[in-house]
């Protein structure tokens, strides 16, 4: 990848729009970044890595934050990259979010992130800012990490590569080299290990809750064991623990049965005294409610008598009670005639109101039928005012189409003139050319014949050159030159003869050309003038002007008078359409009027037909009232309703008082009854029963119930305690093979956990992660690539090597960096070398790594590189010998760029990309390619 054309704008010091043409650095070989401290070197690979990714090259830069604080609120904010790969060209626009000004209006609005990339063939452009950056790592290979180790050298980071830590530096290459899921395995079994010891530890614990809730008997001779195992706080033998529950549980259920034998025998014992107890308390009871009963026959039979004679004296009561019944039936007949009156009644209110009503719209039919006569005659009139309307619709549309084709004429007579003018500027620009051409000509024709002069004059300077006294010459024969001929100064070449000849006669065919040219659209001209002044004739033989402006400026007189011709006529129309249609609708408005008063005749007719029948409706109505009235007893239906009250109340007294003697009667009776009868049952079941002693029986019940309670009491403790210990036994039994499973898979865990994670026990072994363990292998790569540059720097003085062995064994390691020294055999931390010999072997590394990087990434190769500062503290010899490493990179077209303001490089490298602080704000870009 080749960046080709970079363009900044309002993008971090570059307050404008700044365009570098990174393809005239060539395709191979060292330049130079350089300028001002702050004025925007690295800004030109974060502008790269930013149209390419949407982030900066630095991780201490948000895409939100690169903005120019420089630029002037319009100047949008964008990247444009250019960039050349796999032999064709891309092209890609990205801006950050930033505020911008309103299009409309006043005030800031938010500018959305957005982005494009342009293929080179028919795929269609790739938007916004994610699927760009999606689409720009798949097409080159590498992500943002990966492309700013490889294309950016920064010397802070290369020397934070070199001094780093395991742990530090472990990070460095998960995010380069992807070994996360590496680092996810090493916590999946570090925390699958824990986890299983916690299940581990949450089971023990259980079986000791367990254990220590066994019950058990203080007077059992396993008590001792029991307290033993109770005190227990670790996990004992559990077959031990469950041959001691199963024990226990046997001692509870044999000791439950023979309790149960004795509670069966109990339970018999004290039926037996329920049952006698109970015959004995009914026998009891029965005496008593025997007394009862005589005592309510004895009671009752005197009021029995006495309600027999008042239910007699009520039923001689029937007739009267029938009597009323009937005439409340006859009454309730007549209500139906009170309703008919009511009727009637309503129904003459209702023809009243309709008389009235048809009455009162005589005077309404009267003063509307004056109207409509009176708009029918004022519409009569009108229409015959307006017979004629048609016709003037006819004449002025006549005289509209006469002023319409007039002004069309002179429309196209005036367009002709406008294609005239046109024709006339042509001609004078033909004409032009064509005297430009014949100057060029002439001085061309002038020149030729100077040329061709000088040119023979040279040729005869060049024979004179060569005469001798005595020697004849080639072109005249004497063999005196008294006077040779001079060499001419200027004389030109005889190729450059040729070629000026030869241009001479390309110019004046062109002149020629430029002639015919002129003529022809002069002929043309001529043609449109005497078109004009025939349509000019045709349209106002009036006019004779022989000139077309002052035909024109008449025909414009009349456009203007046939303007306002047609604007009044126009009027003109409008009014007679208006008349047309007002005639139209008065032809339509009259019949319709003429039928309305037909119809309002017939409505009138009905109203006095209507009004004959309701007075008739009414007379009868009022006739049959007053026959009705005549039968009735009482004024108002409520009188008759209420009489009718009255004498249903007293049969309902009568009906009432019946009832209640017959039910007083009945239920006297039939309590005398039941207690004549229940005074015999009772008899017959009190017969041939002794008495017997109570108090004795109570007593003896009351200690068989103390038995059973006890012998209860001592079954339910034994059942409770036997449940318990059972359901320990089942959980213990369940929780220690649940135990052993946990223990086993466990210590399997654990042994892969402490290897992973570099907790392996014993002092002589290295504690390397396996994370650590994979990135050895890269860094194994890095530091063989790396040497074959940190060799040829350090003169064959220093090689690098990864650290085997390290002093803490309780820390980290496998990522240790040393340095072998040639010179003196020795190898030692890297934290010994000197800043300059620092510098060679951190950017040794950095490259080691860039190679590694595109190598793992599948062989890609980056055709531009950026190495940023760290130079200055080189000597003279380390900066030849880094420079010799870094042309070496150039080879197979890479260009490298060196980020620097070093003076020594300024002279070393031709090529330079100059950044120069403005004072107004803001930077500028200057390439300087020597």
């Amino acid at each position: 990848m080749r960046p080709i054309k970079l363009t900044i704008s309002a993008f971090g010091p570059y307050a404008k729009e700044t365009e570098i043409i990174l393809d005239e650095l060539g395709e191979r070989g060292l330049y130079l970044i350089t300028g001002d401290t702050g004025a925007g070197k690295t800004t030109i690979f974060d502008a790269i890595a930013f149209a390419l990714y949407g982030e900066a090259s630095g991780n201490e830069r948000e895409p939100g934050m690169l903005r120019s604080k420089y630029a002037d609120p319009k100047t949008p904010t964008f990247v444009e990259l250019e960039f050349f790969y796999q032999g064709q060209n891309y092209h890609i626009r990205r801006n950050p979010e930033y505020m911008r000004p309103k299009d409309r209006g006043e005030g800031m609005t938010l500018q959305r992130a957005d982005a494009v990339l342009e293929f080179p063939d028919d795929r269609l452009p790739v938007t916004k800012a994610k699927e760009v950056t999606k689409a720009v790592t798949e097409l080159i290979g590498l992500d943002r990490g990966q492309f700013t180790q490889i294309a950016m050298l920064a010397q802070g980071d290369f020397m934070k590569l070199l001094f780093s830590k395991t742990e530090e530096r472990s990070k460095i290459f998960r995010e380069i080299f992807h070994t996360r899921p590496y680092l996810a395995f090493q916590e999946k079994m570090k925390n699958t290990s824990g986890r299983l010891q916690e299940q581990y530890e949450d089971v023990s614990k259980s079986i000791l809750q367990y254990m220590k809730d066994i019950s058990c008997d203080e007077d059992d001779v396993l008590a001792a064991d029991v307290k033993k195992i109770r005190e227990s706080k670790a996990v004992v033998h559990a077959d031990k623990v469950l041959e001691l529950l199963e024990t226990l549980t046997n001692q509870d259920a044999d000791s439950v049965k023979e309790k149960k034998k004795n509670l069966t025998k109990i339970e018999k014992n004290l039926e037996e005294l329920n049952q006698r107890i109970g015959k004995a308390e009914a026998v009891i009871r029965a005496k008593k409610e025997l007394e009862k009963a005589e005592q309510t026959i004895a009671e009752k039979t005197p009021t029995l008598e006495e309600l027999e004679m008042a239910l007699k004296k009520e039923q001689g009561k029937v007739p009267e009670r029938e009597q009323l019944t009937e005439e409340i039936g006859k009454r309730q007949e007549k209500l139906a005639e009170y309703d008919e009156l009511k009727k009637l009644q309503k129904q003459i209110k209702e023809l009243e109101k309709q008389i009235e009503i048809l009455k009162g719209r005589e005077s309404r039919y009267q003063e509307k039928k004056a109207q409509m006569q009176t708009q029918l005659e004022q519409k009569r009139n009108l229409l015959e005012e307006l017979k004629d309307a048609e016709i003037k619709v006819l004449k002025v549309t006549a005289e509209q189409k006469e002023v319409s084709v007039r002004k069309e004429t002179a429309e196209d007579i005036l367009i002709q003139y406008k294609r005239y003018q046109r024709q006339k500027k042509s001609v004078e620009e033909a004409q032009k050319a064509y005297l430009v051409m014949q100057e060029e000509c002439t001085e061309r024709k002038t020149q030729l014949a100077w040329m061709e002069r000088a040119f023979l004059d040279e040729q005869a300077g060049i024979l004179a050159k060569v005469l001798k006294t005595g020697e004849p010459c080639p072109v005249c024969g004497s063999v005196h030159h008294p006077c040779p001929a001079q060499m001419t100064e200027g004389a030109p070449e005889k190729e450059e003869l040729e070629k000026y000849r030869k241009e001479t006669a390309d110019v004046e065919k062109k002149t020629n050309d430029a002639s015919f040219k002129a003529n022809e659209k002069l002929v043309q001209l001529k043609a449109l003038e005497e078109e004009i002044q025939k349509s000019v004739k045709s349209f106002d033989s009036s006019i004779q002007e022989e000139e077309i402006e002052k035909s024109l400026a008449l025909i414009g007189q009349q456009m203007d008078a046939l303007e306002k011709s047609e604007k009044e006529l126009e009027k003109k129309l409008e009014v007679a359409k208006e008349a047309v249609a007002e005639k139209q609708k008065l032809e339509a408005e009259i019949p319709e009027l003429e039928q309305m008063q037909k119809k309002l005749q017939e409505e009138e007719q009905e109203r006095r037909d209507q009004l004959l029948v309701s007075e008739r409706d009414k007379a009868n109505a009022e006739e049959q009232a007053v026959k009705v009235r005549g039968k009735l007893e009482f004024p108002e239906k409520a009188e008759a309703e209420q009489k009718i009250k009255e004498l249903d109340k007293q049969k309902k007294e009568i009906d009432k008082d019946l009832n209640v003697a017959q039910k007083a009667f009945q239920d006297c009776s039939q309590s005398v009854e039941a207690a004549k009868t229940k005074k015999k049952t009772l008899e017959k079941q009190i017969a041939g029963n002794k008495e017997t002693d109570m108090e004795e029986l109570g007593q003896a019940r009351q200690e068989v119930s103390g038995a059973k309670k006890e012998l209860q009491k001592q079954m339910e403790e034994i059942r409770i305690r036997y449940e318990n210990n059972l359901k320990i036994r089942n959980a213990i039994d369940k929780q220690s093979a649940k135990l052993l499973e946990l223990e086993r898979n466990w210590t399997q865990v654990r042994e892969i956990s402490d290897t992973v994670n570099g907790k392996i026990k014993g002092g002589s072994k290295e504690k390397i992660k396996f994370e650590t363990y994979i990135q050895t292998n890269y860094f194994d790569r890095i530091i063989a690539r790396a040497n074959t540059r940190f060799m040829v720097m350090s003169g064959g003085q220093y090689e690098l090597k990864r650290q085997t062995d390290t002093d803490d064994r309780k820390s980290q390691s496998g990522l240790e960096l040393n340095v072998i020294d040639h010179y003196n055999g020795s190898e030692r931390s890297v934290k010994t070398l000197s800043g300059g010999e620092s510098f060679k072997a951190s950017l040794s590394l950095a490259l080691g790594l860039s190679d590694e990087i595109q190598a793992s990434a599948g062989g890609i190769q980056l055709d531009t590189m950026f190495v940023d500062e760290g130079f200055g503290s080189l000597d003279e010899e380390s900066l030849e010998q880094a420079m010799k490493a870094l042309n070496g990179l150039t080879e197979g077209n890479r260009l490298v760029g060196i980020i620097s303001h070093v003076q020594e490089l300024k002279a070393r490298i031709e090529k330079q990309i100059v950044v120069t602080k403005e004072k107004a704000g803001g930077s500028r870009v200057e390439l300087k390619i020597d």
